[in-house]
């Protein structure tokens, strides 16, 4: 039995307080939700599960049943789960649903990841108990995004690249080619076919979010060379780190014999997925970790994969997981990094931390069949170092080099 992606989409990914600040997460969710459902040709009753990726609950009106506000609000009275693993969890949630469709416990799932960083509420915990007299102390949990006893990601993420022999200068031009790639990819629609336009309020306006808000194209190495570092790290600057971002993304999973059944269009096979973790400082390079797992729970290698998907958490993660891969050689290192995020990555594109997993994947489907066909992976970090990794297949094409 083969698991197959039939739908695949997201909203356009937003600025922090821009375009998409003040649609509710749970809308975006629904919007992304809905595209995926209409591009399955699955309408309701022909999804069994969903499973839901969140990262900050808070931003919701309601910070709980993520999942099952969703599955309501489409109108698909289903069992959900939401499952928070950091940046990890869309593609989480898609394990999960893969495990249920290999068990045989239900035939068709809808996965979904959410966030809206401009949402994110600062937090006090004095209120509760009521201040009698003194200042009362609002937290911003998204920044820095640290875990109490444990350094900012920034910091990991510098650290990380510092340990492997990843210059600045190199994590500043990768920082810029994101935006480049993302430039000529947009110029030749590409991204038309994973972004579902919506409609939102900003102000008393409304318009149309049709486009990444993220990128800018017009910049340089030189002028990204010139931020400082932030948060106490030695190489992470705005400029190689990506944005707090808004959206959502969506993909309508099933197995095969379901799909020949609703004669369902079949974007890619989810061949594999895996788990992994490692040091709470490593998120760096857990992705190589992550792809390594699920390359040998597949029995193929990097030769056999095509294109490369590693979301830039910070542009450390691509360049230092990579570099592991390569395993020391210095021309192959470079080759990898010639495949990987080959259309821009979050650098450019954007990092709504709950919604980015599946957001890769779906890039990496629709590149593929581009392409004509052939296998990919993509790997994703998340906070304290867990990872995720899944490899699909599109076409007829065996993949390889």
């Amino acid at each position: 039995m083969s698991i197959v992606i039939t739908g695949a989409k997201r909203t356009p990914f937003g600025r922090y307080q821009g375009g998409l600040s003040e649609t509710e997460p749970l809308d975006l969710a629904v919007h992304a939700a809905k595209a995926a459902l209409d591009a399955a040709g699955a309408g309701a009753g022909r999804i069994d599960q969903i499973f839901v990726g969140n990262c900050i609950p808070g931003a919701f009106e309601a910070a709980s049943v993520t999942g099952r506000q969703i599955g309501l609000k489409l109108g698909l009275d289903v069992f959900t789960t939401t499952v928070d693993t950091a940046c990890c969890s869309p593609l989480t949630a898609l394990r999960l649903a893969q495990w249920g469709l290999r068990l045989g416990e239900f035939r068709s799932a809808l996965v979904v990841g959410v966030e809206s960083m401009s949402r994110v509420p600062h937090l006090s915990r004095q209120l509760r108990a009521g201040v009698r007299i003194g200042e009362v102390k609002l937290v911003d949990p998204i920044f820095p995004i640290t875990y109490p006893g444990y350094n900012s990601v920034a910091v990991d993420a510098s650290d990380g690249a510092e340990k492997y022999g990843v210059p600045k200068r190199m994590l500043d031009a990768f920082a810029m080619g994101s935006h480049l790639k993302w430039a000529a990819a947009a110029r030749a629609g590409k991204f038309a076919d994973e972004i579902a336009p919506i409609r939102a309020r900003k102000g008393r306006g409304e318009t149309l979010v049709a486009e990444d808000e993220q990128p800018r194209p017009d910049g340089s190495v030189a002028r990204i060379a010139m931020l400082p570092p932030v948060f106490g790290s030695k190489t992470t600057t705005p400029g190689n780190a990506p944005g707090l971002n808004d959206g959502a993304t969506a993909m309508v999973v099933m197995t095969d014999e379901r799909a020949r059944e609703l004669d369902a269009p079949v974007l890619a096979e989810l061949v594999e997925q895996a788990g992994v973790t490692d040091s709470p400082n490593g998120i760096s390079w857990v992705p190589a970790l992550a792809i390594r797992k699920v390359l040998q729970r597949s029995a193929l290698r990097m030769d056999d994969i095509d294109l490369i998907e590693i979301n830039e958490a910070f542009a450390a993660m691509p360049l230092v997981s990579t570099k592991i891969l390569a395993e020391g050689d210095e021309a192959r290192w470079l080759e990898l990094v010639d495949r990987t995020n080959v259309n821009g990555g979050a650098v450019a594109i954007g990092h709504p931390v709950g919604a980015s997993g599946l957001r890769i994947l779906m890039t990496l489907a629709y590149e593929l069949r581009r392409r004509g066909g052939g296998r990919g992976v993509a790997a994703i970090c998340g906070g304290l170092t867990q990872g995720e990794a899944a490899i699909v297949k599109v076409g007829g094409q065996g993949g390889g080099r």
